[in-house]
C-alpha cells in the first residue's frame, strides 16, 4: 500500500526560471483541493543561490540537491524522483508549470495504470504536426493528449503508476524530448484512461 496517492516530482535548476515563477508553481500545488500527495524537488547540481523556502506551504515535501550537474533537461532528476517516491502515481511537474486546483481530485477518480489529461501550453504555436515555442504569451496550444504520440503530449499530461515506471526502468530516455517518445511507447502497450479535466498550464 502506497503512502500517498500521488508523488509530484519537480526538477529545479539555477538560472532557468526566476524564484517567483517557481514559487507560483509551488503555490498552485498547495492550492490543490486534493491533499493526499507529496512533492519531491530535485536540484541539478550545486546551487548558486538558496532554493526558495518551501516551509510556507502546507504540502509534504522533500528536497535534494544532486552532487553533480546532469544537464539533461531534468530527466535524471525525474528518474531519481520515480525511484524515491512514496506515491502510487507519479506526476511530472516542471518548475514553470501551474497545476489547477481540482486537477489531482479529477485524477484521483481514474483507475488504470496510465492517466492522460489535457493541458495548455503557453508561448507555443502548432505548425503542422509540430509544436513550436514562440515566447509570446498571446500564443497558446491546447493539448488533449489524444492520440498520445510524439509532438502531441507534454511531460505533465501523463500520470502513471510508480510500479509501472519502475518495471520500465524509470525515466530511461535522456534525450531532450524523451517524454513524448516514451509516452507513445507506454500507451501502445497499455491502454490509458483519459480524463476530461484540464489539469494545468505549461508556461
Amino acid at each position: 500500500m502506497s503512502e500517498y496517492k500521488f508523488s509530484i516530482v519537480c526538477p529545479h535548476y539555477d538560472g532557468v526560471i526566476s524564484d517567483d515563477v517557481f514559487l507560483e508553481g509551488m503555490q498552485s500545488i498547495d492550492n490543490s483541493t486534493y491533499k493526499n500527495f507529496e512533492v519531491l524537488v530535485y536540484h541539478d547540481g550545486p546551487t548558486s543561490r538558496p532554493l526558495p523556502d518551501l516551509s510556507q506551504f502546507s504540502f509534504t515535501h522533500r528536497y535534494k540537491a544532486t552532487k553533480k550537474r546532469y544537464n539533461d533537461w531534468g530527466h535524471s532528476l525525474r528518474d531519481l524522483g520515480i525511484r524515491e517516491a512514496k506515491g502510487e502515481y507519479i506526476v511530472h511537474f516542471n518548475p514553470d508549470n501551474i497545476l489547477y486546483p481540482k486537477a489531482l481530485e479529477a485524477l484521483s477518480n481514474c483507475e488504470r495504470d496510465i492517466l492522460i489529461s489535457p493541458v495548455v501550453l503557453e508561448g507555443t504555436l502548432r505548425i503542422g504536426p509540430y509544436i513550436q515555442r514562440t515566447g509570446e504569451d498571446k500564443h497558446r496550444c491546447f493539448l488533449d493528449g489524444y492520440p498520445p504520440i510524439f509532438h502531441n503530449i507534454d511531460c505533465m499530461q501523463l500520470v502513471m503508476k510508480r510500479s509501472l515506471w519502475l518495471s520500465k526502468g524509470g525515466w530511461y530516455n535522456k534525450e531532450e524530448q524523451s517524454d513524448g517518445k516514451m509516452y507513445e511507447e507506454f500507451c501502445k502497450e497499455y491502454h490509458p484512461e483519459y480524463c476530461s479535466e484540464v489539469i494545468g498550464v505549461h508556461r
